[in-house]
Formats: structure tokens, sequence, C-alpha cells
């Protein structure tokens, strides 16, 4: 199934747990690009939050 860029907000931050969501991926692979910094996320407080425009870079370049 193809991702619906629409979706996406490049404007928000999104909780791990709805990017795994949005790309239709485990928690657990979104946890790896985190680590990997393929995804570049921002900590507030104990919970990381991704940017749209990341998820957007991410998904264009493949």
């Amino acid at each position: 199934m193809a991702i619906d860029l629409r979706k996406i907000d490049p404007e928000l931050s999104y909780p791990l747990k709805q990017v795994a969501q949005l790309l239709e991926v485990s928690y657990g692979t979104v946890l790896k690009l985190k680590k990997q910094e393929k995804l570049k996320s921002l900590r507030i407080g104990r919970k990381y939050y991704i940017q749209g425009r990341e998820i957007l870079d991410y998904i264009t370049q493949g």
C-alpha cells in the first residue's frame, strides 16, 4: 500500500508511534531509523517527536 503524503503536515511534529503508522512500519523500525539518524528527532520531556518535513524528506529520498 502506498503512503499518502497528504496526511503528513510538514509543519507538525509527530510522536514515534504515529510516525510508524504513517510510514506503515513497526515502532522498532522507527527507533532504528532514529538511532541511525535517518530520521532526526526532537526530544520534549521524555518523548521523542519527528517533524513532518523530516518524514517527507525520508520518503522522497528513499
